[in-house]
C-alpha cells in the first residue's frame, strides 16, 4: 500500500480500533434485554435460542443471514384494530404499512442498543424489501418471523383464522 495512504490520520486511527466489539461470553440478563426491547418501542417481546428444536427448519436461514446468532428476539407491535378491520382496503393497508415501518424502526433501535453494549446483532426486515435475486428458486425472505414467534411463546400454532390475534405484527432480531 502507498505509504502516503498509510500515514493518513484516518487510516492510522482506523488501524488502532479493535476489529469488532468484544463478544459477550456470559448469558444476557433476560429482564435487562426485555426492558431494552420495550424501551425501544416493542409492545411485547420473546426470546428463543437458535438451537431450540422448534427452529430446526429455520436455523439454516438464520445462520445464513447471521452466522454468529445464538439467540433470536421476537417483537410484537399493536395495530389500530378498527383500521385493520376496515372494509376500505386503503385504510387497512396503510395501517399494515405504518406498523411494518414501525416494527422495522423498533428492531433497528434494539439492534443499535445491543451493538452499543458490545453484542453483535442484526435485524432482518419485517417484510419488504426481500431478496429478489432469489425469486423463482428459493424463498425471498431472510427469516420467517412466525416460527420464531411461536418458539418464543408469542403465537400459538396452529391458530385457525377465527382465533388469530387482531391488530398485531411481529419481527425477529438476531443476536449473539
Amino acid at each position: 500500500m502507498n505509504s502516503t495512504i498509510n500515514e493518513h490520520p484516518t487510516i492510522a486511527a482506523l488501524r488502532t480500533r479493535p476489529a469488532s466489539p468484544p463478544t459477550i461470553a456470559e448469558p444476557l440478563n433476560a429482564d435487562w434485554l426485555r426492558q431494552l426491547c420495550l424501551d425501544a418501542g416493542a409492545d411485547d417481546v420473546g426470546f428463543v435460542e437458535v438451537g431450540r428444536p422448534a427452529l430446526a427448519e429455520e436455523r439454516p436461514h438464520i445462520q445464513r443471514a447471521f452466522p454468529h446468532a445464538r439467540s433470536v428476539i421476537s417483537i410484537v407491535m399493536r395495530m389500530n384494530r378498527d383500521n385493520v378491520r376496515s372494509p376500505a382496503r386503503s385504510v387497512a393497508n396503510t395501517e399494515f404499512h405504518h406498523t411494518g415501518d414501525e416494527v422495522n424502526d423498533v428492531a433497528r433501535r434494539i439492534t443499535a442498543a445491543l451493538e452499543r453494549a458490545g453484542i453483535r446483532a442484526m435485524n432482518p426486515p419485517m417484510g419488504f424489501p426481500m431478496e429478489a435475486d432469489r425469486w423463482g428458486y428459493e424463498r425471498m425472505w431472510v427469516v420467517a418471523h412466525k416460527p420464531v414467534a411461536v418458539a418464543a411463546g408469542q403465537v400459538l400454532d396452529p391458530l385457525p383464522p377465527s382465533q388469530l390475534p387482531e391488530g398485531s405484527d411481529c419481527n425477529t432480531g438476531l443476536f449473539q
